[in-house]
Protein backbone atom coordinates (compact mmCIF):
# COMPACT_ATOMS: atom_id res chain seq x y z
CA UNK A 1 0.00 0.00 0.00
CA UNK A 2 1.41 3.33 -0.95
CA UNK A 3 1.27 6.44 0.96
CA UNK A 4 1.06 9.82 -1.55
CA UNK A 5 0.61 13.48 -0.50
CA UNK A 6 -1.23 12.42 2.80
CA UNK A 7 -0.47 15.82 4.39
CA UNK A 8 -1.49 18.07 2.03
CA UNK A 9 -5.05 16.10 1.67
CA UNK A 10 -5.25 16.02 4.96
CA UNK A 11 -5.11 19.75 5.03
CA UNK A 12 -7.51 20.38 2.98
CA UNK A 13 -10.41 18.12 4.10
CA UNK A 14 -13.25 19.83 5.60
CA UNK A 15 -13.69 17.06 8.36
CA UNK A 16 -12.15 17.54 11.88
CA UNK A 17 -11.01 14.62 13.74
CA UNK A 18 -12.04 14.71 17.58
CA UNK A 19 -11.89 12.13 20.41
CA UNK A 20 -13.83 12.04 23.72
CA UNK A 21 -12.53 9.64 26.41
CA UNK A 22 -15.74 7.87 27.65
CA UNK A 23 -16.36 7.73 31.68
CA UNK A 24 -16.76 3.87 31.38
CA UNK A 25 -14.05 3.32 29.11
CA UNK A 26 -11.29 5.21 28.39
CA UNK A 27 -10.07 4.12 25.14
CA UNK A 28 -13.23 4.90 23.54
CA UNK A 29 -13.39 7.17 20.46
CA UNK A 30 -16.33 8.89 19.83
CA UNK A 31 -17.70 9.77 16.63
CA UNK A 32 -20.37 12.43 15.85
CA UNK A 33 -21.63 12.14 12.59
CA UNK A 34 -24.77 14.48 10.56
CA UNK A 35 -26.94 12.07 10.97
CA UNK A 36 -29.15 11.39 13.97
CA UNK A 37 -27.23 9.46 16.35
CA UNK A 38 -23.27 9.57 17.39
CA UNK A 39 -21.40 6.69 16.61
CA UNK A 40 -18.27 5.11 18.41
CA UNK A 41 -14.89 5.03 16.35
CA UNK A 42 -15.58 1.25 17.03
CA UNK A 43 -18.34 0.71 15.33
CA UNK A 44 -18.01 3.76 12.39
CA UNK A 45 -14.70 1.51 11.69
CA UNK A 46 -16.61 -2.20 11.70
CA UNK A 47 -18.67 -0.39 9.11
CA UNK A 48 -16.56 0.58 6.64
CA UNK A 49 -14.20 -3.00 6.99
CA UNK A 50 -18.27 -4.36 7.23
CA UNK A 51 -18.79 -2.13 3.46
CA UNK A 52 -15.64 -3.31 2.13
CA UNK A 53 -15.95 -7.08 2.35
CA UNK A 54 -13.42 -9.93 2.21
CA UNK A 55 -10.76 -8.59 -0.50
CA UNK A 56 -7.29 -10.05 -1.39
CA UNK A 57 -5.27 -7.98 1.16
CA UNK A 58 -7.34 -9.27 4.27
CA UNK A 59 -7.25 -12.62 2.80
CA UNK A 60 -3.29 -11.89 2.62
CA UNK A 61 -3.49 -10.76 6.22
CA UNK A 62 -5.03 -14.05 7.63
CA UNK A 63 -2.77 -16.32 5.70
CA UNK A 64 0.37 -14.38 7.45
CA UNK A 65 -0.90 -14.63 10.47
CA UNK A 66 -1.64 -18.20 9.95
CA UNK A 67 1.91 -19.01 8.58
CA UNK A 68 3.33 -17.01 12.09
CA UNK A 69 1.18 -19.27 13.96
CA UNK A 70 2.33 -22.19 12.66
CA UNK A 71 6.05 -21.48 13.06
CA UNK A 72 5.79 -21.07 16.71
CA UNK A 73 4.14 -24.36 16.69
CA UNK A 74 6.86 -26.10 14.94
CA UNK A 75 9.49 -24.21 17.08
CA UNK A 76 8.05 -25.62 20.39
CA UNK A 77 6.86 -29.31 18.66
CA UNK A 78 10.02 -29.90 17.11
CA UNK A 79 11.26 -29.97 20.32
CA UNK A 80 9.52 -33.54 21.85
CA UNK A 81 9.99 -35.17 18.07
CA UNK A 82 13.91 -34.00 18.22
CA UNK A 83 14.61 -34.86 21.61
CA UNK A 84 15.19 -38.53 21.69
CA UNK A 85 18.29 -37.75 18.65
CA UNK A 86 19.69 -34.77 20.60
CA UNK A 87 19.72 -37.07 23.72
CA UNK A 88 21.92 -39.51 22.19
CA UNK A 89 24.03 -36.65 20.08
CA UNK A 90 24.31 -34.64 23.64
CA UNK A 91 24.54 -38.15 25.99
CA UNK A 92 22.09 -36.12 27.87
CA UNK A 93 20.55 -36.76 31.00
CA UNK A 94 17.15 -36.98 32.45
CA UNK A 95 17.27 -33.38 33.83
CA UNK A 96 19.36 -32.32 30.45
CA UNK A 97 16.33 -33.61 29.01
CA UNK A 98 14.06 -31.87 30.53
CA UNK A 99 15.92 -28.45 29.50
CA UNK A 100 15.76 -28.41 26.38
CA UNK A 101 11.98 -27.47 26.78
CA UNK A 102 12.67 -25.49 29.51
CA UNK A 103 14.82 -23.10 27.57
CA UNK A 104 12.60 -22.60 25.27
CA UNK A 105 9.80 -22.03 27.49
CA UNK A 106 11.56 -19.33 29.58
CA UNK A 107 12.58 -17.53 26.32
CA UNK A 108 8.53 -17.65 25.72
CA UNK A 109 8.23 -16.21 29.19
CA UNK A 110 10.48 -13.44 29.07
CA UNK A 111 9.13 -12.59 25.39
CA UNK A 112 5.15 -12.30 26.53
CA UNK A 113 6.40 -10.05 29.07
CA UNK A 114 8.66 -7.89 27.01
CA UNK A 115 6.55 -8.24 23.30
CA UNK A 116 3.12 -8.06 24.63
CA UNK A 117 3.64 -4.32 25.51
CA UNK A 118 6.30 -3.42 23.31
CA UNK A 119 3.07 -4.13 20.87
CA UNK A 120 0.80 -1.92 22.56
CA UNK A 121 3.64 1.03 22.60
CA UNK A 122 5.10 0.81 19.46
CA UNK A 123 2.83 -1.42 17.03
CA UNK A 124 1.59 -4.65 16.21
CA UNK A 125 3.37 -5.16 12.76
CA UNK A 126 6.52 -3.88 13.96
CA UNK A 127 6.84 -6.76 17.01
CA UNK A 128 6.03 -9.11 14.42
CA UNK A 129 8.93 -8.47 12.10
CA UNK A 130 11.49 -8.53 14.87
CA UNK A 131 10.04 -11.27 16.68
CA UNK A 132 9.02 -13.77 13.78
CA UNK A 133 12.77 -12.69 12.48
CA UNK A 134 14.28 -13.57 15.83
CA UNK A 135 12.45 -16.70 16.07
CA UNK A 136 13.51 -18.14 12.89
CA UNK A 137 17.18 -17.10 13.04
CA UNK A 138 17.72 -18.60 16.11
CA UNK A 139 15.98 -21.50 15.66
CA UNK A 140 18.06 -22.22 12.65
CA UNK A 141 21.46 -20.99 14.39
CA UNK A 142 20.44 -23.94 16.86
CA UNK A 143 20.79 -26.63 14.20
CA UNK A 144 24.23 -25.26 13.83
CA UNK A 145 25.06 -26.06 17.41
CA UNK A 146 27.92 -27.84 18.12
CA UNK A 147 27.47 -28.06 22.27
CA UNK A 148 24.93 -28.52 24.40
CA UNK A 149 24.64 -24.95 26.32
CA UNK A 150 25.15 -23.31 23.05
CA UNK A 151 22.03 -25.09 21.38
CA UNK A 152 20.38 -24.64 24.72
CA UNK A 153 20.85 -20.17 24.47
CA UNK A 154 20.07 -20.26 21.19
CA UNK A 155 16.75 -22.12 21.92
CA UNK A 156 16.46 -19.52 24.47
CA UNK A 157 16.60 -16.79 22.52
CA UNK A 158 14.31 -18.62 19.93
CA UNK A 159 11.91 -18.68 22.77
CA UNK A 160 11.98 -14.82 23.19
CA UNK A 161 10.93 -14.46 19.49
CA UNK A 162 7.73 -17.05 19.78
CA UNK A 163 7.29 -15.56 23.24
CA UNK A 164 6.71 -12.67 20.85
CA UNK A 165 4.46 -13.29 17.88
CA UNK A 166 2.05 -15.52 20.16
CA UNK A 167 0.01 -12.63 22.10
CA UNK A 168 0.32 -10.41 18.90
CA UNK A 169 -0.52 -12.34 16.20
CA UNK A 170 -4.58 -12.65 17.26
CA UNK A 171 -4.16 -8.86 18.21
CA UNK A 172 -3.25 -8.04 14.56
CA UNK A 173 -5.56 -9.99 12.79
CA UNK A 174 -8.42 -9.48 14.81
CA UNK A 175 -8.69 -5.70 14.23
CA UNK A 176 -8.46 -5.68 10.57
CA UNK A 177 -11.91 -8.11 10.27
CA UNK A 178 -15.24 -7.45 11.00
CA UNK A 179 -17.16 -8.31 13.77
CA UNK A 180 -19.49 -10.22 12.27
CA UNK A 181 -16.86 -12.77 11.15
CA UNK A 182 -14.41 -12.05 13.51
CA UNK A 183 -14.89 -15.24 15.76
CA UNK A 184 -14.44 -17.35 12.80
CA UNK A 185 -11.65 -16.09 11.59
CA UNK A 186 -9.77 -15.79 14.74
CA UNK A 187 -10.62 -19.76 14.99
CA UNK A 188 -9.48 -20.30 11.81
CA UNK A 189 -6.11 -18.31 12.44
CA UNK A 190 -6.01 -20.75 15.86
CA UNK A 191 -6.44 -23.53 13.57
CA UNK A 192 -3.32 -22.94 12.13
CA UNK A 193 -1.72 -24.42 15.28
CA UNK A 194 -3.40 -27.79 14.51
CA UNK A 195 -1.32 -27.16 10.72
CA UNK A 196 1.94 -26.20 12.54
CA UNK A 197 1.57 -29.98 14.48
CA UNK A 198 0.52 -31.72 11.97
CA UNK A 199 3.74 -30.30 9.87
CA UNK A 200 6.27 -31.03 13.03
CA UNK A 201 4.90 -34.49 12.71
CA UNK A 202 5.43 -34.90 8.93
CA UNK A 203 8.47 -33.77 8.83
CA UNK A 204 9.82 -35.59 11.74
CA UNK A 205 8.54 -38.56 10.05
CA UNK A 206 10.29 -37.26 6.81
CA UNK A 207 13.61 -36.73 8.33
CA UNK A 208 14.50 -37.85 11.73
CA UNK A 209 14.22 -41.78 10.98
CA UNK A 210 17.46 -41.52 8.94
CA UNK A 211 20.30 -41.91 10.45
CA UNK A 212 23.43 -39.77 8.39
CA UNK A 213 26.69 -41.30 9.57
CA UNK A 214 30.11 -39.48 9.61
CA UNK A 215 28.29 -36.17 9.25
CA UNK A 216 27.51 -32.93 10.58
CA UNK A 217 24.14 -33.12 9.43
CA UNK A 218 22.53 -35.09 10.51
CA UNK A 219 18.71 -35.32 10.39
CA UNK A 220 17.70 -33.63 13.58
CA UNK A 221 20.25 -30.16 12.37
CA UNK A 222 18.15 -30.66 8.90
CA UNK A 223 14.68 -31.24 10.65
CA UNK A 224 15.34 -28.54 12.91
CA UNK A 225 16.29 -25.91 10.22
CA UNK A 226 13.76 -27.11 7.81
CA UNK A 227 11.32 -26.27 10.96
CA UNK A 228 12.78 -22.34 11.21
CA UNK A 229 11.64 -21.67 7.95
CA UNK A 230 8.01 -20.46 7.74
CA UNK A 231 9.22 -18.25 10.90
CA UNK A 232 11.35 -16.22 8.15
CA UNK A 233 9.02 -16.61 5.35
CA UNK A 234 6.09 -14.70 7.58
CA UNK A 235 8.37 -11.80 8.69
CA UNK A 236 9.02 -11.54 5.28
CA UNK A 237 5.25 -10.95 4.13
CA UNK A 238 4.68 -8.87 7.28
CA UNK A 239 7.25 -6.17 5.59
CA UNK A 240 4.59 -5.80 2.79
CA UNK A 241 1.67 -5.52 5.33
CA UNK A 242 0.78 -2.15 7.25
CA UNK A 243 0.46 -1.33 10.53
CA UNK A 244 -3.16 -2.04 12.47
CA UNK A 245 -5.33 1.17 11.70
CA UNK A 246 -6.84 0.67 15.23
CA UNK A 247 -3.38 1.08 16.65
CA UNK A 248 -2.57 3.93 15.05
CA UNK A 249 -5.70 5.58 15.74
CA UNK A 250 -5.33 4.99 19.43
CA UNK A 251 -1.52 6.86 19.30
CA UNK A 252 -3.17 9.52 17.38
CA UNK A 253 -1.27 8.86 13.97
CA UNK A 254 -4.44 9.84 12.72
CA UNK A 255 -3.03 11.01 9.50
CA UNK A 256 -1.35 7.42 8.88
CA UNK A 257 -4.30 5.60 9.75
CA UNK A 258 -6.30 7.54 7.18
CA UNK A 259 -3.64 7.13 4.71
CA UNK A 260 -3.81 3.22 5.40
CA UNK A 261 -7.64 3.38 5.04
CA UNK A 262 -7.77 5.20 2.20
CA UNK A 263 -5.23 2.87 -0.23
CA UNK A 264 -7.38 -0.58 1.44
CA UNK A 265 -10.62 1.20 0.92
CA UNK A 266 -10.13 1.54 -2.99
CA UNK A 267 -12.30 3.38 -5.60
CA UNK A 268 -15.35 1.97 -4.11
CA UNK A 269 -17.89 5.06 -3.46
CA UNK A 270 -20.11 3.18 -0.90
CA UNK A 271 -16.71 2.05 0.93
CA UNK A 272 -15.36 5.92 0.84
CA UNK A 273 -18.73 6.93 2.39
CA UNK A 274 -18.11 5.12 5.39
CA UNK A 275 -14.32 6.02 5.53
CA UNK A 276 -15.68 9.84 5.16
CA UNK A 277 -17.67 8.93 8.34
CA UNK A 278 -15.21 7.27 10.67
CA UNK A 279 -13.06 10.74 9.82
CA UNK A 280 -15.72 12.86 10.97
CA UNK A 281 -15.78 13.62 14.56
CA UNK A 282 -17.03 17.05 16.18
CA UNK A 283 -15.97 16.96 19.44
CA UNK A 284 -13.43 19.11 21.43
CA UNK A 285 -10.30 19.51 19.55
CA UNK A 286 -8.77 19.42 22.84
CA UNK A 287 -10.29 16.02 23.74
CA UNK A 288 -8.27 14.56 20.74
CA UNK A 289 -5.19 12.40 21.58
CA UNK A 290 -1.75 14.29 20.50
CA UNK A 291 0.41 11.79 17.95
CA UNK A 292 3.11 9.29 19.68
CA UNK A 293 6.26 8.43 18.21
CA UNK A 294 7.57 5.69 20.55
CA UNK A 295 10.53 5.10 20.46
CA UNK A 296 11.67 1.84 21.73
CA UNK A 297 13.48 1.74 25.37
CA UNK A 298 14.01 -1.70 26.81
CA UNK A 299 13.63 -0.32 30.74
CA UNK A 300 10.27 1.31 29.37
CA UNK A 301 8.63 -1.43 28.51
CA UNK A 302 8.86 -3.49 30.93
CA UNK A 303 8.46 -0.86 33.34
CA UNK A 304 5.25 0.07 31.22
CA UNK A 305 4.45 -3.61 31.10
CA UNK A 306 4.39 -4.10 34.61
CA UNK A 307 1.85 -0.61 35.04
CA UNK A 308 -0.38 -2.13 32.76
CA UNK A 309 -0.47 -5.95 34.40
CA UNK A 310 -1.28 -3.71 37.32
CA UNK A 311 -4.41 -2.27 35.52
CA UNK A 312 -5.14 -6.01 34.53
CA UNK A 313 -6.31 -6.30 38.49
CA UNK A 314 -7.74 -2.94 38.87
CA UNK A 315 -11.18 -1.97 38.20
CA UNK A 316 -13.42 -3.75 35.58
CA UNK A 317 -10.78 -5.89 34.45
CA UNK A 318 -10.11 -7.55 37.55
CA UNK A 319 -13.00 -9.96 36.99
CA UNK A 320 -11.77 -10.66 33.55
CA UNK A 321 -8.42 -11.42 33.83
CA UNK A 322 -8.64 -14.18 37.22
CA UNK A 323 -11.55 -15.68 35.22
CA UNK A 324 -9.06 -16.30 31.52
CA UNK A 325 -6.38 -17.32 34.21
CA UNK A 326 -8.10 -20.12 36.21
CA UNK A 327 -10.13 -21.23 32.61
CA UNK A 328 -6.60 -20.93 30.15
CA UNK A 329 -4.06 -22.65 32.89
CA UNK A 330 -5.37 -25.72 33.32
CA UNK A 331 -5.62 -26.95 29.51
CA UNK A 332 -2.05 -25.36 28.81
CA UNK A 333 -1.24 -27.92 31.75
CA UNK A 334 -2.48 -30.88 30.47
CA UNK A 335 -2.07 -30.08 26.92
CA UNK A 336 2.07 -29.24 26.89
CA UNK A 337 2.83 -31.51 29.41
CA UNK A 338 1.63 -34.53 28.02
CA UNK A 339 2.04 -33.28 24.23
CA UNK A 340 6.22 -32.62 24.55
CA UNK A 341 6.16 -35.80 26.23
CA UNK A 342 3.78 -37.88 24.12
CA UNK A 343 6.01 -39.77 21.64
CA UNK A 344 8.65 -40.90 24.19
CA UNK A 345 5.02 -42.29 26.04
CA UNK A 346 4.26 -43.76 23.15
CA UNK A 347 7.23 -45.30 22.14
CA UNK A 348 7.17 -47.02 25.82
CA UNK A 349 3.92 -48.41 25.70
CA UNK A 350 4.84 -49.44 22.21
CA UNK A 351 7.86 -50.92 23.54
CA UNK A 352 6.06 -52.47 26.26
CA UNK A 353 3.56 -54.87 24.08
CA UNK A 354 6.28 -56.75 23.08
CA UNK A 355 5.89 -56.45 19.35
CA UNK A 356 8.66 -54.59 17.13
CA UNK A 357 7.91 -51.45 15.63
CA UNK A 358 9.41 -50.16 13.06
CA UNK A 359 11.80 -46.34 13.24
CA UNK A 360 9.26 -44.02 11.69
CA UNK A 361 6.32 -45.83 14.41
CA UNK A 362 6.70 -42.72 16.72
CA UNK A 363 5.91 -39.80 14.19
CA UNK A 364 3.20 -41.48 12.28
CA UNK A 365 1.35 -42.14 15.26
CA UNK A 366 2.13 -38.51 16.46
CA UNK A 367 1.11 -37.32 12.66
CA UNK A 368 -2.84 -39.39 13.34
CA UNK A 369 -2.65 -37.73 17.04
CA UNK A 370 -2.00 -33.77 15.26
CA UNK A 371 -4.73 -34.74 12.37
CA UNK A 372 -7.25 -35.67 15.21
CA UNK A 373 -7.80 -31.88 16.50
CA UNK A 374 -9.33 -31.22 12.71
CA UNK A 375 -13.14 -32.05 14.13
CA UNK A 376 -12.63 -29.46 16.98
CA UNK A 377 -11.29 -26.70 14.81
CA UNK A 378 -13.76 -26.74 12.35
CA UNK A 379 -16.64 -26.88 15.11
CA UNK A 380 -15.23 -24.16 16.68
CA UNK A 381 -14.78 -22.25 13.04
CA UNK A 382 -18.18 -22.84 12.35
CA UNK A 383 -20.17 -22.34 15.48
CA UNK A 384 -18.22 -19.43 17.57
CA UNK A 385 -20.01 -16.89 16.37
CA UNK A 386 -23.28 -18.56 16.44
CA UNK A 387 -23.28 -20.03 20.51
CA UNK A 388 -20.64 -17.75 21.66
CA UNK A 389 -17.33 -19.10 23.38
CA UNK A 390 -19.04 -20.15 26.55
CA UNK A 391 -20.78 -23.40 25.76
CA UNK A 392 -17.93 -24.43 23.71
CA UNK A 393 -15.45 -23.61 26.16
CA UNK A 394 -17.68 -25.43 28.78
CA UNK A 395 -17.59 -28.39 27.00
CA UNK A 396 -14.40 -28.76 25.44
CA UNK A 397 -13.11 -28.83 28.83
CA UNK A 398 -15.12 -31.75 30.15
CA UNK A 399 -14.57 -33.88 27.50
CA UNK A 400 -10.86 -32.94 27.36
CA UNK A 401 -11.15 -34.18 31.53
CA UNK A 402 -13.03 -36.97 30.86
CA UNK A 403 -10.34 -38.24 27.76
CA UNK A 404 -7.57 -37.42 30.44
CA UNK A 405 -9.41 -39.80 32.83
CA UNK A 406 -9.74 -42.25 30.68
CA UNK A 407 -5.56 -42.65 29.29
CA UNK A 408 -5.38 -43.63 32.97
CA UNK A 409 -7.60 -46.37 32.99
CA UNK A 410 -6.62 -47.62 29.56
CA UNK A 411 -3.38 -47.82 28.32
CA UNK A 412 -1.99 -49.94 25.56
CA UNK A 413 -0.79 -49.20 22.74
CA UNK A 414 -3.53 -48.52 20.59
CA UNK A 415 -5.47 -46.95 23.47
CA UNK A 416 -3.38 -44.83 24.34
CA UNK A 417 -3.39 -43.52 20.62
CA UNK A 418 -7.21 -43.35 20.52
CA UNK A 419 -7.81 -41.63 23.81
CA UNK A 420 -4.43 -39.14 22.73
CA UNK A 421 -6.44 -38.77 19.36
CA UNK A 422 -9.30 -38.05 21.23
CA UNK A 423 -7.65 -35.44 23.88
CA UNK A 424 -6.36 -33.56 20.76
CA UNK A 425 -9.68 -33.50 19.27
CA UNK A 426 -11.42 -31.86 22.04
CA UNK A 427 -9.09 -29.30 23.04
CA UNK A 428 -8.93 -27.74 19.97
CA UNK A 429 -11.99 -25.67 20.32
CA UNK A 430 -10.59 -24.38 24.30
CA UNK A 431 -7.56 -22.81 22.49
CA UNK A 432 -9.70 -21.17 19.47
CA UNK A 433 -11.96 -19.73 22.42
CA UNK A 434 -9.26 -18.36 24.39
CA UNK A 435 -7.92 -16.39 21.34
CA UNK A 436 -11.22 -15.40 20.63
CA UNK A 437 -11.76 -14.53 24.26
CA UNK A 438 -8.73 -12.15 24.88
CA UNK A 439 -9.03 -9.71 22.25
CA UNK A 440 -12.87 -9.09 22.86
CA UNK A 441 -12.75 -8.81 26.54
CA UNK A 442 -9.74 -6.52 26.52
CA UNK A 443 -9.85 -3.06 25.50
CA UNK A 444 -7.17 -1.66 22.77
CA UNK A 445 -4.84 -0.15 24.97
CA UNK A 446 -4.85 -3.02 26.90
CA UNK A 447 -5.03 -6.03 24.49
CA UNK A 448 -1.64 -6.62 23.68
CA UNK A 449 -0.16 -6.06 27.81
CA UNK A 450 -3.53 -9.09 28.08
CA UNK A 451 -1.91 -11.00 26.06
CA UNK A 452 1.83 -10.89 26.86
CA UNK A 453 0.32 -11.00 30.26
CA UNK A 454 -1.57 -14.49 30.07
CA UNK A 455 0.95 -16.14 27.75
CA UNK A 456 3.97 -15.48 30.46
CA UNK A 457 1.44 -17.66 33.02
CA UNK A 458 1.16 -19.92 30.56
CA UNK A 459 5.14 -20.48 29.65
CA UNK A 460 5.22 -20.62 33.68
CA UNK A 461 2.76 -23.55 33.39
CA UNK A 462 4.48 -25.06 30.41
CA UNK A 463 7.69 -24.97 32.11
CA UNK A 464 5.95 -26.63 35.39
CA UNK A 465 3.86 -29.04 33.39
CA UNK A 466 7.24 -30.28 31.54
CA UNK A 467 9.16 -30.61 34.62
CA UNK A 468 6.53 -32.44 36.42
CA UNK A 469 5.89 -35.46 33.55
CA UNK A 470 9.66 -35.26 33.68
CA UNK A 471 9.76 -36.47 37.15
CA UNK A 472 7.12 -39.18 36.44
CA UNK A 473 7.36 -40.51 33.15
CA UNK A 474 9.70 -43.07 34.40
CA UNK A 475 7.56 -44.08 36.81
CA UNK A 476 4.17 -43.37 37.20
CA UNK A 477 2.91 -41.11 34.64
CA UNK A 478 -0.27 -41.23 35.09
CA UNK A 479 0.05 -38.69 38.07
CA UNK A 480 0.22 -35.76 36.05
CA UNK A 481 -2.55 -37.18 33.85
CA UNK A 482 -4.79 -37.68 36.73
CA UNK A 483 -3.92 -33.96 37.89
CA UNK A 484 -5.18 -32.56 34.77
CA UNK A 485 -8.37 -34.07 34.39
CA UNK A 486 -9.15 -32.80 37.77
CA UNK A 487 -7.86 -29.36 37.05
CA UNK A 488 -10.06 -29.08 33.99
CA UNK A 489 -13.22 -30.30 36.02
CA UNK A 490 -12.19 -26.97 37.91
CA UNK A 491 -12.17 -24.87 35.04
CA UNK A 492 -15.16 -26.10 33.22
CA UNK A 493 -17.14 -25.13 35.85
CA UNK A 494 -15.77 -21.74 36.61
CA UNK A 495 -15.83 -21.01 32.55
CA UNK A 496 -19.72 -20.91 33.04
CA UNK A 497 -18.73 -17.21 34.62
CA UNK A 498 -16.96 -16.13 31.76
CA UNK A 499 -19.13 -13.50 29.57
CA UNK A 500 -20.12 -15.42 26.70
CA UNK A 501 -19.45 -13.11 24.44
CA UNK A 502 -20.52 -13.45 20.35
CA UNK A 503 -19.11 -10.95 17.66
CA UNK A 504 -22.22 -9.18 17.40
CA UNK A 505 -21.59 -7.72 20.89
CA UNK A 506 -17.73 -6.63 20.57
Amino acid sequence: MVYSDIEDEEEDETLVYKMQRSSSDSSTLLIQNTGPSPKTVEDAYDAFLEKKGITMYLVAIILCSGIGLISDTLEIMSLSFAKGRLTTHFELSRQEESALSGALFAGMLLGGLVWGRAADLYGRRRVLLISLTMNGSCAALSALSPTFWMFLTARFFSGIGVGGSLPVIFSYVSEWVPRKIKGGVISAVATCWMVGSILAAALAWLFLPHIIENSFWDSWRIYLVACSVPSLLAAGIYSYLDESPVFLIEKGRRVEAMAVLRSYAGNSTAVMGELSTLKRVIEDDAALKPEVQEKFNLISVIWDFLRGTVDLFSGSLLKTTLLLMVVILPVHFGYYGFMMWLPEYIERHANSSGTIKPPDYVYRESLYVSLASLPGNLISILITDKVGPKIILCVSQVLSAGSVFLLWKFNTPDQTIILSCLFNAVTAPIFNMVDFLIPALYPTPARGTAFGFHTSLIRIIMIAANWLFSLFIDTSPTVPILITAVLLVTSAILSLFVPNVKTKDL
